[in-house]
């Protein structure tokens, strides 16, 4: 009887944990769209500048921000960059998930390393935010997303018992393929419109 209330309260805790890093998944996802989305409509004029969600005060702008130089620190928007990053991210977890048990300490492993990449990089773009004028309140709080679904990824995989034998590599190929596809199909995009004067 206490061999099964472990088991359960494990598995309970390690649902809760995949229900976790889902929803901060998700979160960043529409965080990023949203930001990715408000960058192109500005610099195409779809837009009044100071009237998005973010546009709080005469200081406290994300608008503002996204039509600085800092807001394409990498070339392509860093907006843009983030939700490719952030979508290939969730698409790589939910689907990796629905391959089973023998995927799922690849899975979680393989993202566990790109959130923690991400981590990384972070701390550039919060460099750059101390140093422009105004302050975009959207943009930290993607950062500390990606710090709270790094911790959870890294929890998850150390509550993950890796499989007995390899599974085949095929299905992870694909996913792989889907995953990096979208994240560059949305700046050959950009790139397009940028290109043709759009923005």
């Amino acid at each position: 009887q206490s061999s099964k209330s472990i088991f359960m309260s494990s598995n309970k805790s390690s649902r809760s944990l995949d229900a976790l890093l889902t929803a901060v998944l998700i979160i960043t996802v529409l965080n990023t769209g949203y930001l990715s989305w408000r960058y192109l409509a500005l610099h195409a004029g779809w837009v009044v500048p100071g009237s998005g969600l973010c546009s709080w005060t005469a200081s406290i702008d994300c608008d503002k921000v996204l039509v600085t130089p800092e807001a394409r620190a990498f070339y392509v928007p860093n907006a843009i960059l983030a939700f490719g990053f952030f979508f290939g991210c969730l698409i790589w977890w939910m689907a990796g998930r629905r391959l089973g048990q023998a995927y799922r300490h690849h899975v979680i492993r393989t993202l566990a390393f790109w959130l923690g990449i991400a981590t990384l990089l972070t701390f550039r773009f919060f460099w750059l935010l101390v140093h422009l004028d105004h302050f975009c309140p959207f943009c930290p709080w993607n950062h500390f997303l990606t710090y709270v679904a790094f911790v959870v990824a890294l929890m998850i995989w150390g509550a993950t018992d890796r499989p007995a034998k390899p599974a085949p590599l095929r299905p992870l190929v694909l996913l792989v393929c889907v995953c990096v596809a979208q994240f560059f199909a949305w700046q050959v995009v950009w790139l397009i419109a940028h290109s043709r004067g759009l923005l």
